[in-house]
């Protein structure tokens, strides 16, 4: 005898033992929500920019810097990438324009964070912990803080 109670994957399971899925609401990020994210970066880039270049010097600020509108940079163009694409187009498509643009995000980061340690020498701890800060930082308070939105509707 099958188990109807089983609803929270996504599925219903039918009598015959066939998953179908449930009617879900469609969910959507809008654009804003990714430009409030990327301003979220740039500025808890400059405020750690600031406050290195206070403690210490205009070398590790800069650094911070550097690093923070690196992943700044880059999670901007990964956001309008993703929403200058046309709604009308096929799951496959969408996909591809998503890893294409996740490659691209990529090799920027690289190629930037090569050029900054090479060519510009900057200081490669606080420019690290500045991109550590923006890319990974930010953007988990931003999921906590949607997590939190959805479970209170």
């Amino acid at each position: 005898m099958p188990n109807n109670n089983r609803l929270s994957n996504g599925y219903n399971e039918s009598e015959d033992d066939v998953w179908e899925p449930r009617d879900m609401p469609v969910t959507k990020t809008e654009p804003q929500v990714l430009l409030v994210l990327a301003l979220m970066q740039l500025i808890t880039t400059l405020v750690f920019s600031l406050a290195l270049f206070f403690l210490f010097d205009l070398r590790e600020g800069l650094s911070a810097l550097l690093g923070g509108v690196i992943a700044s940079l880059g999670s901007l163009y990964a956001a309008g990438r993703l929403f200058t694409a046309k709604q009308d187009s096929t799951a496959v498509k969408s996909l591809f324009r998503f890893y294409a643009s996740t490659v691209i995000k990529i090799s920027f980061t690289l190629m930037m964070v090569a050029v900054c340690v090479i060519v510009l020498k900057v200081s490669f701890l606080p420019f690290i912990v500045a991109y550590l800060i923006a890319a990974v930082l930010v953007n988990l308070m931003a999921l906590l803080v949607t997590a939190k939105m959805v479970g209170n509707q």
